[in-house]
C-alpha cells in the first residue's frame, strides 16, 4: 500500500514539475532545508554573496521541516515551482521532492549537506543502524538520488560520503560549508563574543563552558543522571554551562544553573571558552574556533549499538573522551588540552582554500554547473 501511494505521488509531482517548467523562469537560485523552519548562516551566506557579486540573480530560500505531512506537501508543491523555474537548487539535507523526481529535473542539484567534517554514518551506509532509515524507506524515497553534485569539507573521507550518498566520487567537489567563514574570521569571532557578552551580561566575569550533545532519536537511558553530574562538577563561581541543544532536539537540564533559555538566532559557539560534545560534528566548528574540546560520552556503549560511526572518538579524536564528567572538568581546570594536535586534526577534516573564502568557493561552483547546463542544452 506505501509503495502504491508513493509511486502516485511520484507521478504527481513529475506531472506537476512538467508542467511548472513552462512558465516562466528567472534567473534565481533556490535553497531547500528541512534542517529548520529559518534559514541557515549558510544559505544567508550565500543569498548575500550572490546579491554582491551577481545582482542580476535572485536566491529563494525555502526551509521547513517536516513536522505535519499535511503542511509539508502545500511546501512540496511551491518547491516544485521555484525548482521548475530556477536555475539551480541547493540543498542542506535529504529533500523528498527532490529525489523523487531524480532523472527528470532540468537543473543542476547541489547537495550541500549540513554538517563539517566527518562523524556519523548516514544515508545508505546507516540503514542497517537503529537511528538511521530502514532499506524499504530508502528505496521507496528514492534517497540521494537525482544530485549533480555533492559538496565535501576535505576529500580526506571522500569514500564515507560516496558511500553515505550512494553516488559515484566523481560528483563530489572540496568546499567547506559558507559558515566557516564566520569560524575561522578572528574580527567575525570578537565581534559575535562581544555581542553575546552584551546581550547576556551573566556571561561575563566568568569562563563560559558550552555543551552541544548530539541528537538522539531516543532518550539515552542514563542521560538524566549523566547530565546531573555534569553540572555537579561545574563549579559555578567560576564557570558558566551553557546548553547549545541541537535544533532537533528539545531536552533541557533540569538545574536552574544551567544557561539554556536564550534565543535561537544566538551560537553561543562564539562565548565559548571550552566545548563539551560527544558524536556531534560541533567538534569541527569549535575547533574551527579555536575553543578546546572535550568528548563526554556517557551513553557510548548504547549508542555504538544504535549509531555507527566513521571515526572511533576515543582513539581518532587527539582530545579527552570518556564518561566522567569530572575527569572533563579536571582537564578544563588543568588545561589539559592538545591544541596542535587538535589543530591538526580539524586541517585533516576541513580544507580551507587557497585563495578567497568558502562562500565563493561554494558560489563559484554553482555558477560552474549552472554555465555548464546551458551548454549542454
Amino acid at each position: 500500500m506505501k509503495r502504491c501511494v508513493i509511486r502516485l505521488a511520484q507521478v504527481l509531482l513529475l506531472f506537476l514539475y512538467t508542467l511548472f517548467c513552462h512558465l516562466p523562469h528567472h534567473r534565481r537560485i533556490v535553497c531547500c532545508s528541512r534542517e529548520s523552519d529559518t534559514p541557515s548562516a549558510d544559505f544567508i551566506l550565500i543569498k548575500d554573496f550572490v546579491s554582491r557579486t551577481h545582482p542580476e540573480y535572485d536566491v529563494a530560500i525555502m526551509s521547513k521541516t517536516l513536522d505535519s505531512p499535511i503542511t509539508y506537501a502545500f511546501h512540496m508543491l511551491r518547491q516544485l515551482y521555484y525548482i521548475a523555474t530556477s536555475n539551480a537548487v541547493v540543498l542542506d539535507t535529504y529533500i523528498p521532492t527532490i529525489s523523487l523526481l531524480a532523472g527528470h529535473i532540468r537543473i543542476p542539484v547541489i547537495q550541500m549537506w549540513h554538517a563539517l567534517g566527518n562523524m556519523k554514518r548516514f544515508g545508505y551506509t546507516a540503514l542497517k543502524d537503529a537511528e538511521g532509515r530502514g532499506t524499504n524507506a530508502a528505496e521507496l524515497l528514492n534517497m540521494h538520488r537525482g544530485y549533480t553534485s555533492v559538496l565535501i569539507s576535505s576529500m580526506s573521507f571522500v569514500d564515507d560520503y560516496a558511500a553515505g550518498f550512494g553516488i559515484d566520487k566523481s560528483l563530489i567537489y572540496e568546499a567547506p560549508l559558507p559558515r566557516t567563514d564566520l569560524l575561522v574570521d578572528p574580527r567575525n569571532r570578537s565581534v559575535q563574543r562581544e555581542r553575546l557578552l552584551r546581550k547576556y551580561p551573566m556571561l561575563a566575569g566568568k569562563r563560559n563552558i558550552v555543551y552541544c550533545p548530539t541528537f538522539r532519536k531516543r532518550t539515552p537511558s542514563n542521560q538524566k543522571k549523566a547530565w546531573s553530574d555534569l553540572a555537579s562538577a561545574v563549579d559555578f563561581n567560576r564557570y558558566n554551562l551553557i546548553l547549545k541543544a541541537h535544533p532537533l532536539d528539545d531536552t533541557r537540564f533540569d538545574d536552574p544553573r544551567v544557561i539554556q533559555n536564550y534565543s535561537d538566532k544566538d551560537n553561543m559557539l562564539f562565548a565559548a571558552d571550552y566545548v563539551i560534545s560527544d558524536y556531534s560534528t560541533v567538534i569541527y566548528e569549535a575547533g574551527l574556533i579555536g575553543a578546546p574540546v572535550f568528548l563526554y560520552g556517557y551513553d557510548w556503549a548504547e549508542y555504538s549499538s544504535r549509531r555507527s560511526l566513521y571515526i572511533d572518538p576515543e582513539r581518532d579524536i587527539p582530545t579527552l573522551f570518556t564518561d566522567d564528567a569530572r575527569a572533563i572538568m579536571h582537564a578544563i581546570e588543568n588545561d589539559d588540552f592538545d591544541a596542535d594536535a587538535y589543530a591538526a586534526f580539524i586541517a585533516r577534516n576541513i580544507t580551507l582554500p587557497e585563495h578567497g573564502t568558502c562562500t565563493a568557493r561554494v558560489v563559484d561552483h554553482i555558477f560552474d554547473l549552472i554555465r555548464r547546463n546551458r551548454r549542454t542544452k
